[in-house]
């Protein structure tokens, strides 16, 4: 896991930007660096972020949150950016009922990784659509860079960026190691919860633990077969799109 570039993009406002660049995937090629980014929520990004931010020329951001998630925590880009935002707009399947159930005391640490890892078994099927369409944008931005994000950059974003990982040939070991970084680099979510939330609580919503990745590829494997069937059949990247973005995306 090379650090040279750095992998994170030191922003006072965003703990969890990452570039995707380094990474082998198919044929011993590489990640272009400065082509794929990840991140948190870019709500408080400062004006020297700006700078940094417009020095990377984005094409395409893409937003994972929902429209009440950007009212309450809306995007602070530099005010005369050229980066098109795309709004794709999802909560995994029953993410919502667990805030609720903590904000009532129902469930703690346990309970939000017994849920967590039942989104992340449905994960891949329930949100076929919105994956389709990050690819669809991908394929739109043509190489030119371009970043996927939510609140934590976590989830939605964590599967979105593993599944970008795999259409360009990377082996389960690095997605799973790329997925794990987040734990270096997690946002604060106490602002989803009451003033004093439970520390273990807290922990565990923010944590990434390699298993919940695993169970949506164990989803995916016993629906389809495989990552590469899955990409192909559930999310459209067809052999000739992935070699298009081999082409773009890697060296």
């Amino acid at each position: 896991m090379t650090d040279t570039p750095p992998r994170r993009i030191p922003l006072q406002g965003a703990v969890n930007f990452r570039d995707l660049g380094g990474y082998t995937v198919a044929g011993g090629r590489q990640t272009r660096w400065k082509r794929l980014f990840r991140s948190d929520s870019l709500a408080d990004l400062t004006d020297a972020d700006h700078a940094a931010f417009e020095d990377l020329g984005l094409y395409t951001l893409i937003d994972f949150r929902l429209a009440l998630e950007r009212q309450r925590k809306p995007n602070r880009l530099p005010p005369a950016t050229r980066t098109r935002t795309v709004e794709i707009s999802f909560m995994p399947e029953g993410a919502l009922d667990m805030i609720r159930q903590v904000l009532g005391g129902q469930i703690g640490a346990d309970g939000v990784e017994r849920e967590t890892l039942r989104h992340y078994r449905h994960l891949p099927l329930a949100h076929r659509a919105e994956y389709t369409q990050m690819f669809h944008r991908i394929e739109d931005a043509a190489g030119r860079p371009l970043l996927i994000h939510c609140t934590s950059g976590k989830d939605r974003t964590g599967f979105g960026a593993a599944m970008i990982l795999f259409a360009l040939g990377a082996d389960r070991q690095t997605v799973l190691d790329d997925y794990a970084l987040t734990n270096n680099h997690r946002r604060d979510l106490s602002f989803l919860l009451a003033r004093n939330p439970d520390p273990a609580v807290m922990q565990m919503l923010t944590a990434a633990q390699p298993k919940y990745l695993e169970t949506a590829l164990a989803t995916i494997d016993a629906e389809f077969g495989s990552v590469d069937a899955y990409l192909e059949t559930a999310l459209g990247q067809t052999p000739a799109k992935r070699q298009r973005l081999l082409e773009w995306l890697t060296e």
